[in-house]
């Protein structure tokens, strides 16, 4: 017998207190001293980590009013891992168990714990409008505030804080098992990690479970945190002891990890014999997010972080094999849906969206009848607490008032802007383009409408990286416009590197109009 649910997923929250006590750092803002990160760093960061707490408290309440059972971080639910960040997190997350009646798994991603025995972190934090101090726990970096609070701990620490979330057996789990077996020890759930070189070798703990919450529905919560050990380096506890594994992903799972598959096979195995539903869940993805669009994204913007992301098609391949049809992750930043065929059959892989990104959000998934249906929940409504909106101001801000997926609009435009375009392109052919509208190159775009093309760039990514979520950010003439230009055929532009550039970018459009057409009715999927 099917059994309805419904279940939230939270991915790259990247959660970050500023009430927390990061050795005495931070800036008073209404009578409270707060530890807030520059504006002038976060005006163009890849994720917003001022508000990362105001956002996660806004999910989970969300959340609830969505009717969510169960509610999975799915890695990166943390800023750096930092010792006060967990803390605080989990009390954050009993709490919202408490008040809201739900149950909340958890896996570590790349930004959560390192290692064996951790890493050092720093950052700077505002002292006063203007001004900032580095906070850090590496005694070695001169002149900083230091504090063990910015420490990011290492495998056991790092997971015995946020254990009662999944990561151990609680008494009202139906069923729960490591790829280890029914123990939930980390000693018991430990492996050896080999370099390259055969002969350099650390234990490791997986966190990986399997949990039955409620009848008839397992989660297979899968670490892909692969730390592989660099060749030679025999002390665990050297900085460089490991292949951090942010860009390798599931690339080293299988290299470092190939019990996992086996026991991902037999998971799969005995769902299907049960009649469970399965729903995989791990902090990486397991196949490129945009089908269909090969090397673009590095011919368009080089050796980016998405491009060195990529999940090799073995990594499909071996999970298909395996027996998954599905796999839920983050660790991009963006909202996908990518399938592929392999000759073990079709794996669908859904990048979930991030509450401190653009289009910031999270995902719902509902058992209807022998399908899933998945749809995201926004958070761009929010209004910004008294206190933040304050601290913007007095940073100097543009719109310290704006409603939160409004500036984390501004934001994304910024980083296109100053980092993701001179990064792309040379500054010859930047400076041309930044002078440049559509009307100048009618021969690409057919059409006398006046865009920036620096804007065009921008709102073009929006498209592709946050799909539907992106089309209040995206003004309706410009749609339209855009639509018109990922119809028309390409014009090969030989010699010319702008005019060449713009081409693909054209294909990139074309490819994530599709995909949000194809999103017109919701997002169903067989498991």
């Amino acid at each position: 017998m099917q059994v309805p649910f419904r279940l939230a997923l939270i991915a790259d929250a990247h959660f970050h207190d500023p009430c927390g006590d990061f050795g005495g750092a931070g800036m008073v803002v209404d009578g409270r001293r707060l530890a807030f990160r520059p504006w002038s760093e976060m005006r163009a960061a890849g994720r917003a980590v001022n508000e990362s707490a105001f956002a996660l408290t806004a999910a989970l309440d969300r959340a609830a009013a969505q009717g969510a059972r169960q509610v999975v971080l799915a890695g990166d639910y943390s800023d750096e891992g930092q010792s006060e960040n967990l803390s605080r997190l989990a009390v954050l997350l009993a709490k919202a168990e408490a008040r809201h009646g739900f149950r909340i798994f958890c896996i570590p991603g790349n930004h959560d714990l390192y290692g064996i025995a951790g890493k050092h972190v720093a950052a700077p934090f505002v002292t006063r409008p203007g001004q900032a101090r580095i906070v850090t726990s590496d005694p070695d970096l001169p002149g900083a505030i230091l504090t063990g609070a910015m420490r990011r701990p290492g495998q056991a620490e790092g997971l015995a804080g946020l254990a009662r979330f999944g990561l151990r057996r609680r008494p009202t789990d139906l069923h729960w098992e490591s790829p280890f077996g029914t123990s939930d020890r980390w000693q018991d759930r430990a492996f050896t990690a080999r370099a390259s070189d055969g002969a350099t070798a650390h234990r490791l703990i997986d966190a990986s479970y399997l949990v039955e919450p409620e009848p008839g529905l397992w989660l297979l919560m899968i670490d892909a945190n692969a730390y592989e050990p660099r060749p030679g380096i025999t002390d665990p506890r050297r900085k460089r002891a490991f292949v951090d594994p942010s860009d390798a992903g599931w690339n080293a799972v299988l290299r470092v990890k190939p019990f996992l598959l086996h026991w991902i096979a037999d998971v799969a195995r005995r769902a299907r014999d049960g009649g469970k539903l399965l729903l995989p869940v791990s902090h990486y993805p397991v196949l490129p997010p945009f089908a269909g669009e090969g090397d673009l994204e590095a011919r368009l913007f080089g050796n980016t972080a998405l491009a060195r992301r990529q999940p090799l098609p073995e990594v499909g391949q071996a999970l298909a094999q395996a027996g998954l049809r599905l796999h839920l992750g983050g660790h991009l930043h963006v909202r996908s849906i990518a399938t592929a065929t392999t000759p073990r059959g079709r794996i669908t892989d859904v990048g979930l969206p991030s509450p401190v990104a653009f289009a910031p959000a999270f995902t719902m998934l509902e058992r209807e009848a022998d399908s899933l249906r998945l749809w995201p929940v926004p958070l761009g409504d929010l209004t910004l607490p008294a206190e933040l909106r304050a601290f913007l101001a007095a940073e100097g801000a543009a719109r310290p008032d704006a409603l939160y997926g409004d500036s984390l609009a501004l934001r994304f435009r910024e980083r296109v802007a100053t980092r993701r375009l001179p990064r792309a392109l040379p500054p010859e052919v930047l400076a041309v383009l930044l002078r440049q509208t559509t009307a100048d190159l009618p021969q690409i775009f057919g059409s006398d409408l006046a865009l920036p093309l620096a804007d065009l760039m921008a709102e073009v990514l929006m498209l592709r990286e946050a799909g539907m979520l992106a089309l209040p950010h995206v003004p309706p003439a410009h749609l339209a416009f855009y639509r018109r230009f990922a119809a028309r055929p390409a014009v090969p532009a030989p010699g010319n590197r702008l005019e060449g550039w713009l081409s693909d970018l054209r294909q990139v459009l074309a490819l994530a109009l599709g995909r949000i057409d194809g999103e017109a009715d919701g997002i169903v999927l067989q498991p």
